[in-house]
């Protein structure tokens, strides 16, 4: 059995997961999460945020020795959209193994990300994957992975919460007509990569990421974020629908303190909610299932050498 530690470096978290791993079974012993949101204000051949990237590796920082002082032998860090854009992506990356004495450190690719999700998503995810596609949707990018056998390739979209949100750039609440606007940008995005998927029939729509683990929190009003509640819950469209226009109707400061959000993501969870719902619209589905595993566990398992169910 070893104990071991992973980081996700995303577009607008950073996450941490402690966990014992055994022959590819894993059992947290520790999480952390943070917003340091690198993904801000970032345009094709520009930096990193300079204040998010002090954040991010404060809290980096932190995260190494929460991990090692539960005991973990190996830690690694997988980063996507942003410091895949960034004109300094691979320097901090390259910073953030140097200083904190990594294992690992990485930047992934669409693919790889893709690839890591399913990982993480098929270690806890109940029920039938046959004609079942994944969607990671993260805050730069939303990726799509098929579930059954990983057999078609994945699907890198760019467009995830934080660019959407920053794009609309819509009043607060927002108006019926921003979000009839909001839900066109969406969907404008999503089109052209669904089409095709829904002539190939998917049935089931899993979701990963921080919007569908926080609107399954809203769903179930929790005061404490639990990751084993959020795994394999069904949220149906018309529930998108309601909660989606209830989050609308408030000013982001009451959003931010509703049983089951996550404060730091209330001004960009509209938005994520928005591709959530176009995913469901644009493959003629009427639920999707919300998983808190995914990318995070993924990037553990394949550090430790472990492959999912089915490859």
């Amino acid at each position: 059995m070893t104990k071991a530690a992973a980081m996700d470096l995303g577009s607008n978290t950073l996450r941490l997961l402690v966990a014992e791993v055994h022959k590819g079974n894993w059992r947290a012993l520790g999480r952390g999460i943070s917003t340091p949101r690198l993904g801000r204000g970032l345009a094709k051949g520009r930096p990193l945020d300079k204040k998010s990237k002090q954040m991010a590796f404060k809290a980096a920082q932190e995260f190494s020795a929460q991990a090692r002082s539960l005991g973990a032998s190996y830690i690694c860090l997988g980063a996507t959209q942003a410091c895949r854009a960034a004109t300094d992506g691979a320097d901090f990356v390259e910073e953030l193994a140097r200083e904190l004495k990594l294992d690992k450190a990485t930047i992934l690719s669409g693919g790889q990300e893709a690839r890591l999700s399913r990982l993480g998503v098929m270690s806890r995810l109940e029920g039938e994957a046959e004609q079942a596609w994944l969607a990671d949707v993260g805050g730069g990018s939303t990726e799509l992975i098929n579930l059954d056998n990983g057999s078609h390739p994945p699907c890198s979209i760019k467009t995830g919460a934080v660019a959407l949100t920053e794009t609309w750039n819509s009043q607060d609440p927002p108006t019926s007509d921003e979000m009839a606007r909001l839900d066109e940008m969406a969907e404008q995005a999503l089109a052209p990569h669904l089409a095709p998927l829904r002539q190939k029939g998917v049935q089931r729509l899993i979701a990963t990421a921080g919007t569908a683990a926080n609107a399954a929190s809203l769903m179930l009003k929790l005061k404490q974020y639990r990751p084993e509640k959020v795994n394999n819950l069904n949220i149906s469209l018309r529930d998108l629908d309601g909660l989606s226009g209830m989050l609308a109707d408030i000013p982001l400061e009451k959003r931010r303190v509703l049983p089951g959000m996550e404060r730091e993501r209330a001004d960009i969870i509209i938005a994520g909610m928005a591709i959530l719902r176009g995913l469901l619209k644009g493959l003629g589905l009427t639920e999707l299932t919300a998983m808190d595993a995914g990318l995070l566990e993924g990037i553990l398992l394949d550090g430790l050498g472990f492959a999912s169910k089915g490859d």
